[in-house]
């Protein structure tokens, strides 16, 4: 099958040697060998494509004669022509045509682990929930919390080296915190650098370790803390508390911790965003005939104007009563919806005056026969 390079390494035929060598790495990246998902077939296919467009007079030949281009330039040169001087076609096991983009590559395979070990060293982030109360998350709170983590070892003050000891160069790496190591891949031996395991990257290790923490510095122990909740933080929301997480190996960075938001609910309001909302219980009477009424607000008690005839459902609008907006100057509204009771049960006095009110209002109404039968004793 005729392999076409510029397929393998996806670019059209007229790409800049930018623009191949662009691809050529972003896909030696994707199927390099070391990697989990890597593909040594794959790999070995854009690196054959690679070597030749990647250099202007392979790739001339190449688009003069497709797959037989190393044929027709030896026949060529066996003819005493030499229309591409500086080709070589030895294909040798010491040269796999990567030039200068191997260190690169490999550089970032190997570099990028030491690296990555190097990240290892950072505090892992820690999580945990914390349950606070409806009107806590709305006004915001100072919380104190508990948690086990790796600290720093107060003993030692995170040196690892017990009192009167002190820190030595690390005999594995000689103080530069990497080892050299040489690996036979199928490419050949490729040098890489790891970091050193004994000092873990840092060069240095105790002199006597520290007994309280075996020498690394760290030692799993309860810490106690306090956490500001910001007001208007809605359930299930997170706060991050930098520097909280577990500490850093030996003076690199700690991690931080996570808290997550559990608001309990309240019994009166609900919550929709940065409003607020609360059913409004008013009688028929103070419905129809309009009252002012004291509501409780998460801020106070503040009085209503409930308007003549006012219907079931209808809302009113407390401006700024609501949440605060998170690190915001403003605030959401409370939303009230009136719900008009009717009485369950009514004496005879309440039972007559609605009565005559119905008669008033031309409206018809049932009125169980004892009630009917006293009315028409009184008159």
């Amino acid at each position: 099958m005729t392999k076409d390079f510029y397929q393998s390494l996806g670019v059209p035929k007229g790409a800049s040697q930018e623009e191949i060598k662009r691809a050529f790495r972003k896909k030696a990246h994707e199927f390099h060998p070391d990697k989990g998902n890597g593909n040594a077939d794959k790999f070995k296919e854009i690196n054959e494509a690679y070597q030749v467009l990647g250099d202007d007079q392979k790739r001339k030949a190449y688009d003069t004669y497709g797959s037989n281009w190393e044929a027709a330039s030896q026949a060529r040169a066996s003819n005493g022509q030499s229309p591409f001087e500086g080709f070589d076609f030895s294909g040798g096991s010491g040269s796999w045509g990567f030039g200068d983009d191997l260190g690169d590559i490999f550089s970032d395979f190997f570099g990028g682990r030491q690296e990555a070990t190097s990240r290892r060293n950072r505090g892992i982030d820690l999580e945990m929930s914390l349950s606070i109360a409806f009107e806590e998350a709305v006004f915001g709170v100072e919380k104190t919390v508990t948690l086990e983590k790796k600290d720093t070892c107060i003993v030692c003050e995170g040196s690892g080296a017990s009192e009167g000891s002190k820190l030595i160069t690390c005999a594995i790496c000689k103080g530069s915190g990497q080892v050299v190591a040489a690996r036979r891949t199928i490419f050949g031996t490729v040098q890489s650098r790891t970091v050193c395991e004994r000092c873990e990257g840092t060069g240095k290790v105790p002199e006597i370790a520290c007994q309280a923490c075996g020498g690394n510095g760290l030692k799993r122990q309860d810490k106690t803390i306090s956490v500001k909740i910001p007001a208007g933080i809605d359930n299930g929301q997170r706060v991050r508390v930098m520097g909280e997480g577990e500490a850093g190996y030996r003076g690199s960075s700690p991690g931080d911790l996570y808290l997550f938001i559990n608001v309990k609910p309240s019994k009166e309001f609900t919550r929709d965003g940065f409003n607020l909302h609360k059913d409004l219980p008013i009688s028929f009477t103070q419905a129809a005939l309009g009252a002012k009424i004291l509501v409780k607000t998460l801020d106070g008690d503040i009085e209503l104007k409930v308007p003549s005839g006012t219907q079931s459902a209808t809302v009113f609008k407390v401006k700024e009563k609501g949440v605060p907006y998170v690190n915001a100057e403003r605030r959401g509204d409370l939303l009230l919806t009136a719900r008009v009771i009717v009485p369950q049960k009514l004496s005879k006095k309440e039972k007559e005056l609605l009565k005559k009110l119905a008669d008033e209002r031309g409206e018809v109404v049932e009125v169980d026969k004892g009630f009917w039968e006293s009315i028409k004793g009184n008159l």
